[in-house]
């Protein structure tokens, strides 16, 4: 009897180990379709929507299955993309000043329910129809505050750039300038002229540059070393080259609302913010990182703190952002619930006919295969 169990365990056991193997053999062979369907069909999308390169990245249940780069970062050297190559994220850059700001959050420096008003102390919004005090960073950072600005176009050098608060005052540029057109807290609107009042609180509250606070207090800790809101000799060095809807060579722009558009960063260290997003990390708790990525009601379930949330492409939520500036257009979308996702990069005002084609092949896999 006692011979007979051992051999039925014996049974078991191989039975166990053979049907895990026969699993692995299965999601190997499941990552491998999507990688060769994304190897296919990538650069057929690329030459059709004339998109110079891109980086992309997947991820299935906190590890990296894909790292790679489609064409040129620079067509004219022909230099081919690498995970390496920096790229503008455009508004992926809300993300992660969002991190600043619950960073001061967590360190007792503001609070999200008090005025924003109340740590802003170089710039006051103009007066309004409406209550001005009643704007919390919460608000401000869910879009719920009723501010304008909906996006920036950015400048072509460095002497055109105006300073923040000229940009929110709208000094040089009219469609700047950041008011009040809503009672907050009653509507939302998306604002990347409420990203710029935070890039001037995190100044205000931390007395040091919004790019030198970012570095240490976000980018270092997550060691994330080529990743800057400081476009200096080094970034550009290392930067991908825009292009426009012809793909001829356009000047990076330059922004002043550095928070709300102006970051730039590679495929790799994106790839470190992702992984500090779905596991713990050193720089923000696992409740910060909740309440970020928790949908708010005024947003019908769309928007949390710097993060989107999207339930379009199967019975799975996506959590991250999209971004596109002038010769750039990004994504970056997790499912928190299975630790997977994806990062999207390209060099090209027609990126984003790339990149959604790109993600609707991951986003059907996904839900076919990907949450096993």
């Amino acid at each position: 009897m006692k011979h007979l169990i051992t051999i039925m365990k014996h049974l078991i056991t191989i039975g166990a180990l053979l049907l895990s193997i026969l699993t692995f053999q299965a999601q190997t062979t499941n990552e491998n379709n999507l990688i060769a369907t994304i190897d296919k069909e990538t650069p057929v999308s690329m030459q059709k929507h004339k998109v110079p390169g891109l980086a992309i990245a997947i991820i299935k249940n906190g590890k990296v299955i894909l790292k790679k780069g489609y064409g040129f970062s620079n067509v004219a050297a022909q230099k081919k993309v690498t995970t390496k190559d920096g790229f503008n994220i455009g508004s992926i850059s809300k993300m992660f000043t969002a991190w600043g700001i619950m960073k001061l959050v967590e360190t007792g420096k503001v609070s999200l329910d008090a005025p924003i008003s109340t740590y802003l102390k170089s710039w006051k919004l103009p007066s309004s129809s409406f209550d001005t005090s009643k704007i919390t960073i919460r608000n401000v950072l869910n879009h719920s505050a009723g501010l304008t600005v909906h996006g920036y176009n950015g400048y072509n050098s460095k002497k055109e750039v105006p300073t923040l608060i000229n940009s929110l005052n709208g000094t040089k540029n009219a469609d700047e300038k950041v008011t009040l057109f809503a009672a907050p807290n009653t509507k939302w609107k998306y604002s990347g002229g409420g990203y710029s009042m935070l890039q001037l609180l995190i100044e205000d509250v931390s007395g040091m540059s919004f790019e030198k606070f970012m570095k240490r207090n976000i980018f270092k800790p997550l060691k994330m070393k080529h990743t800057s809101f400081t476009i200096d000799k080094k970034i550009i060095k290392n930067t991908a080259k825009a292009y426009d809807e012809e793909a001829k060579l356009i000047p990076l722009r330059l922004f002043a609302a550095k928070a709300a558009a102006g970051l730039h960063t590679t495929l790799e260290d994106l790839i470190l913010f992702a992984q500090a997003t779905i596991n713990n990390n050193k720089v923000l708790s696992a409740r910060s990182i909740e309440i970020m990525t928790k949908a708010t009601k005024v947003s019908r379930g769309n928007y949390g703190f710097g993060y989107m949330i999207m339930n379009r492409f199967g019975d799975f939520t996506l959590t991250g952002h999209g971004g596109s500036n002038e010769g750039w257009h990004s994504g970056f979308m997790l499912d928190l619930k299975s630790k997977s996702g994806f990062i999207i990069l390209t060099n090209g005002s027609n990126g984003r006919n790339v990149l959604f084609g790109s993600m609707k092949t991951w986003a059907k896999w996904h839900g076919e295969n990907g949450k096993n």
